[in-house]
C-alpha cells in the first residue's frame, strides 16, 4: 500500500522499529510467545499451506500495508532456498501483475485510493531520471514498489517492459532475504534480517530521491 511522500516516509523506519522492539518487550515480560520453538513451529507447517498464505500476502500487498520483506525471509525459513525463492519471486511478481493492472484498468477514483496524485508526479521524475530501470530498483524498497507499479500501469508503460525490469531487481533482493531466512535459526535472526533489510532499503530510496530532487 502506498504512502504520500514527504513526510509520512522520514518516520517509517521509527515506526517499524519501535513497534517491533515494544512488542518484543511485551511478549517476552508477559511470556506469552515461546520464541525457542516458533522457528521449529514454522518449519514444520505444511509447505503447501505456507506457500499458498506467504503467496497471497505477497500479491494483496499491492492493495494492504503487509510487510513484505519479512513475508521472503519467512519463505526461507518455512520452505528452503529453491522453494522459498520460486515462491518470493513469483509473489512479488503477482504484486507488481496486480498494480500494474489496477493502475491501467481500475476508474481513478480507485486509483487514488491506492496512490495520491503527489506520488504519481514523483513517480515519473523518478522515471525520466532512471528509465526503466527505476522498476527493478523500485522492487526492492518496501512501499514504494506498490506505487510505482500502479503508476507504470496508469502512465501505460509496455507491461513486458515493466515486468522485465521489474523481474531484474526482483531475483536479487528475493534471494539474499530467502537465503538468509532459511539460515536463520532463531526468532531474533529473523527480526534482525527483516529490520536490517528494511533500513538499507529506506536508506536507498532517500539517497535516490535526493538524486531525483537534485536532477534539473
Amino acid at each position: 500500500m502506498s504512502y504520500e511522500t514527504g513526510v509520512r516516509w522520514k518516520w517509517i523506519p521509527a515506526v517499524v522499529l519501535g513497534f517491533v522492539l515494544l512488542s518484543w518487550i511485551v511478549f517476552e515480560a508477559l511470556d506469552l510467545i515461546d520464541f525457542d520453538g516458533v522457528v521449529t513451529w514454522v518449519r514444520g507447517i505444511d509447505p503447501m499451506w505456507a506457500a499458498a498464505a506467504i503467496f497471497a500476502l505477497l500479491v494483496v500487498d499491492v492493495l494492504l500495508p503487509v510487510p513484505s520483506t519479512p513475508l521472503i525471509v519467512l519463505a526461507g525459513t518455512a520452505l528452503g532456498l529453491p522453494l522459498g525463492l520460486a515462491l518470493a519471486v513469483v509473489g512479488s511478481l503477482g504484486s507488481s501483475a496486480a498494480g500494474y493492472a489496477l493502475g491501467r484498468f481500475a476508474g481513478p477514483l480507485l486509483v487514488r485510493r491506492v496512490v495520491t496524485i503527489e506520488e504519481l508526479t514523483e513517480m515519473r521524475r523518478w522515471g525520466r531520471q532512471f528509465g526503466p530501470w527505476f522498476f527493478g530498483v523500485a522492487r526492492g524498497i518496501p512501499m514504494m514498489a506498490e506505487t510505482v507499479s500502479v503508476s507504470a500501469g496508469v502512465s501505460r508503460v509496455s507491461f513486458r517492459q515493466f515486468m522485465s525490469y521489474t523481474l531484474i531487481g526482483t531475483l536479487p533482493i528475493c534471494a539474499a532475504y530467502v537465503f538468509a531466512g532459511s539460515k536463520a535459526d532463531t526468532v531474533e535472526q529473523i527480526v534482525m534480517i527483516s529490520a536490517v533489510g528494511f533500513l538499507l532499503t529506506v536508506g536507498l530510496f532517500y539517497l535516490l530521491r535526493r538524486l531525483v530532487k537534485a536532477a534539473p
